[in-house]
């Protein structure tokens, strides 16, 4: 929508609307849940961060209700005579009524506007700089689809504790599996895409994270007892991208394509702190073993250290990043984790290696920009695990000193990373394999892929036991 005239300020509040409104009748009209979604709607892509037209921008209260260079201000409050966006909006005359690019607003919409600004316009948020998109909380999700007319990707498979059950990615839901490929039980109330999946260790509680690419991120932590409904654990800029737990289960760290890391109390499911440090998606996020560091690993080539307790940084892994020496390469990176045997790190994504490294010795090497080049061309004591895929590393698990790998190329391999060696190949995949979990007890291995697959395998044999297309065809039933 474009606007030329100082006029548009109208659009900055009353652009058309999806959402079904509470009667006006109501004793007070909310800013965040009535106004504040009709900004974000349709407003914020001509008045929001990167666009001013017509010298207006909504993406923060705070700026909504800034006069424009001419003076002329959007509300006044408790005076919608004067309120230049009531005008336009109640308008009769089409070249001046606003939206001008859009439906007219109904008669409940108007009047639903007028009410907010006789009660005085008032702003119903922790803080009128917040972003809007945050400030709105998390949204009321569409319903699931009955059935599925084809399968969707699974970004995400997770494992219940024992292996007797998969959670897998859904579409705005998650859906439980038996490890025979039956389906069991679909937690609706999501967001479109779920990107993590994670259980707690007694399989009580599932943590997912997702959104819709660009426009919004979500995280949740889904009680299964009872109604397993997704009690919201924070939103973001941009999708939830990993969500994980502390090995103690005390934390919640999740990771986002704005860049951001966030913990959260597991308790309150409080946040105790954010990093906004990377410059382009946080991919993957995990805890150290004694619980002193989150690794968030970004497709900005680097793996960010942060103290666990306050999210100050420890120090930053370069190792993807390298111009000079054997292992250069610059190369995003999709995972990180820690081994629970040792304090070692594996990450991986782009580039031809797996790569182990230890924090306190990163931060040591980590020198000044006055030794870069001399740094660059020390191997130091990071080590580079051949991974022989074609195309980069999308996911991995790490259990003691086994690691699963998953590629875009459509395989899956077992690492020692101990021996420094290849131990198997798991082959059958069709397309991405977006996603690998690992059962320690039962020792079964799940898989998912682009194309909607899911597959089980038999960790020690490399045999796949079971091979499912995540597809509905109804409640519960079989996998098609």
């Amino acid at each position: 929508m474009r606007f030329t005239s100082i006029k548009s300020a109208a659009c900055l509040v009353v652009v058309g609307s999806l959402l079904t409104f509470h009667s006006t009748a109501r004793a007070d009209v909310s800013f965040l849940k009535d106004v504040a979604p009709l900004l974000l709607k349709k407003c914020t892509g001509c008045h929001g961060e990167k666009s001013n037209q017509g010298g207006y921008r909504a993406h923060t209260f705070q700026y909504l209700m800034k006069p424009a260079a001419s003076g002329l201000r959007p509300v006044v409050p408790g005076k919608p005579a004067e309120s230049t966006l009531y005008r336009l909006v109640a308008s009769s005359i089409s070249t001046v009524r606003m939206p001008k690019y859009d439906d007219a607003l109904s008669a409940p919409q108007i009047e639903l506007i007028r009410k907010w600004i006789v009660e005085g316009a008032h702003y119903d948020g922790p803080d009128q700089a917040m972003l809007l998109r945050l400030a709105i909380g998390p949204r009321k999700q569409p319903p699931a689809p009955a059935t599925y007319t084809t399968a969707v990707p699974v970004f995400a498979v997770a494992l219940a504790p024992g292996g007797k059950s998969v959670a897998v990615a859904g579409y705005h839901e998650v859906l439980i599996y038996s490890a025979q490929g039956v389906l069991l039980r679909r937690i609706g109330g999501l967001p479109q895409r779920i990107q993590s999946l994670s259980f707690s260790a007694d399989g009580a509680t599932l943590l997912t994270a997702g959104g819709s690419p660009g426009e919004y991120g979500e995280a949740d932590v889904i009680h299964l007892s009872g109604a397993a409904k997704p009690e919201p654990l924070g939103t973001y800029l941009d999708v939830a991208l990993t969500a994980v737990y502390d090995k103690t289960e005390q934390k919640i760290a999740v990771g986002s394509a704005d860049g951001g890391v966030s913990v959260y109390s597991a308790a309150s499911l409080k946040r105790q702190w954010v990093s906004n440090l990377h410059s382009d998606w946080v991919t993957a996020v995990s805890f150290s073993q004694d619980g002193r560091f989150v690794a968030s690993a970004s497709k900005d080539m680097t793996v960010k250290l942060h103290n666990a307790q306050d999210g100050t940084l420890y120090t930053t892994y370069t190792g993807h990043n390298k111009q000079l020496g054997q292992y250069r390469g610059q190369d995003p990176v999709y995972s990180v984790r820690f081994s629970s045997a040792t304090d070692t790190a594996a990450s991986a994504g782009g580039g031809k290696w797996i790569q182990l490294w230890n924090p306190e010795k990163t931060k040591e090497e980590a020198g000044s920009a006055a030794d870069m080049e001399e740094r660059f061309m020390k191997q130091g004591h990071t080590k580079y695990l051949p991974h022989g895929f074609t195309r980069p590393v999308l996911a991995t698990v790490l259990s003691d000193n086994r690691l699963f790998a998953a590629s875009a190329d459509g395989q899956v391999k077992e690492f020692d990373i101990a021996e420094m060696k290849e131990v198997q190949t798991f082959a059958g995949h069709h397309d991405w394999v977006c996603t690998v979990d690992f059962d320690r007890a039962s020792g079964l291995l799940a898989t998912g892929s682009s194309d909607g697959e899911v597959k089980l395998w038999e960790s020690k044999t490399g045999q796949c036991l079971h091979s499912f297309f995540a597809r509905p065809t109804g409640p519960t039933g079989p996998a098609r």
